[in-house]
């Protein structure tokens, strides 16, 4: 495995989580906020971090490869 695929595989992993912990933890937020119960609402919330699993899978190695391009 070469080192491409190594940061890209690295920086997929990344996105991946970040992306549906920021996702699936703002939903949930809001839902606790709005004062309901989560059990009720599991199932929007769990779209919600789906969405963001996506989304991060998709940016993570985008932002990765920019931002090893911006260090010395």
């Amino acid at each position: 495995m070469n080192d491409f695929t190594r940061d890209t595989t690295r920086d997929t992993v990344r996105g991946i989580l970040i992306g549906g912990a920021l996702f699936g933890g703002v939903a949930a937020l809001q839902a606790m906020r709005a004062g309901v119960d989560l059990g009720d609402v599991l199932q929007p919330i769990l779209v919600f971090a789906l969405i963001g699993l996506t989304v991060g899978g998709l940016a993570g190695p985008l932002l990765g490869k920019a931002l090893r391009r911006r260090r010395p």
